[in-house]
């Protein structure tokens, strides 16, 4: 059983890697016909300043926010395809908020920090003007590859929180998933175009002062040849709170894909993500950790 589903995770990652029609396949399997409950609310003045909103079914109480950033090299991508991570994090009791924002060539570096910045300020807003439909408060920031790298930068360097009148004490935690932190100098075609010249300590978490970084989860792939671990590694070692998962055999779209619910699901994944996310920001149906819990 073991190698069979690891022989249907290996075939999916690889179209899941093969092109945008693949991952919408993909997404298409795993969401089938779910829909968010606001599209294309506008942050911005932008075509891309959009984001998509979705509620649990369950709506007795206000749901904890976290938003969603994808990756794509910061080149490709549409929240439309990523329906399925919505329907993971909604399914625990979460409103998801998932944002487009400018891509290269259009933008380069810092402009679609500056982008998830605006989209975290305008769901803070929303939260506070339908509180009834989401908790106000703190909120977790989650991303995948490029998108991880966004949702870390942007609390790393405060430039950007305090650009949108935020500070790090208005984020609850971030969860990265295979993210690059710690790439410069620039030698891949993705990062030259994205970053051109700019220096390492406008660029680069591990570069920052991370005294102030709230709660982090790392979860890195040990076969990811995209985004190599050590970008991970590297800042668990220097952030002052952060868990650091290594799945074994697991490639760059495996930490991704793991939040499926078909054929590629993985707990040790989604495991780590639901402790993390109940300890930083509870459901009003997650039970209180116990101290055993806690230490665990």
């Amino acid at each position: 059983m073991r190698i069979l589903k690891l022989t249907a995770n290996a075939l999916i990652a690889a179209l899941f890697l093969a092109g945008c029609d693949k991952l919408s396949a993909f997404n298409q399997l795993q969401a089938g016909d779910y829909q968010p409950t606001f599209t294309d609310l506008a942050y911005g003045d932008a075509p891309r300043h959009k984001l998509d909103l979705y509620l649990p079914n369950d709506g007795s109480a206000p749901a904890p926010l976290i938003v969603w950033f994808y990756g794509g090299s910061w080149d490709a991508g549409n929240k439309a395809q990523y329906v399925f991570v919505a329907k993971r994090f909604t399914e625990m009791g979460y409103a998801v908020a998932i944002p487009d924002y400018r891509l290269v060539p259009g933008v380069h570096f810092p402009k679609f920090i500056e982008d998830c910045a605006r989209a975290v300020a305008f769901m803070r807003d929303f939260g506070e003007q339908n509180p009834s439909k989401i908790k106000v408060g703190p909120m977790i920031l989650a991303g995948h590859s490029a998108g991880a790298y966004n949702a870390v930068q942007l609390v790393a360097d405060p430039d950007y929180l305090r650009a949108v009148k935020m500070n790090a004490s208005d984020i609850a935690g971030i969860i990265g998933l295979s993210g690059p932190y710690d790439f410069y100098p620039y030698d891949v075609k993705a990062t030259q175009n994205a970053f051109g010249d700019t220096p390492a300590v406008k660029s680069q978490p591990v570069e920052m002062d991370l005294t102030h970084m709230p709660p982090l989860l790392l979860i890195t792939g040990t076969r990811d040849h995209t985004v190599y671990p050590r970008n991970s590694r590297n800042l668990a070692k220097l952030a002052p709170d952060t868990k650091l998962v290594e799945i074994p055999e697991a490639g760059h779209a495996g930490t991704l894909i793991a939040l499926g619910f078909y054929l590629t699901t993985n707990d040790d994944v989604l495991e780590p993500v639901k402790s993390f996310l109940r300890v930083h920001l509870p459901t009003a149906s997650d039970k209180p950790l116990v101290a055993q819990d806690k230490a665990s």
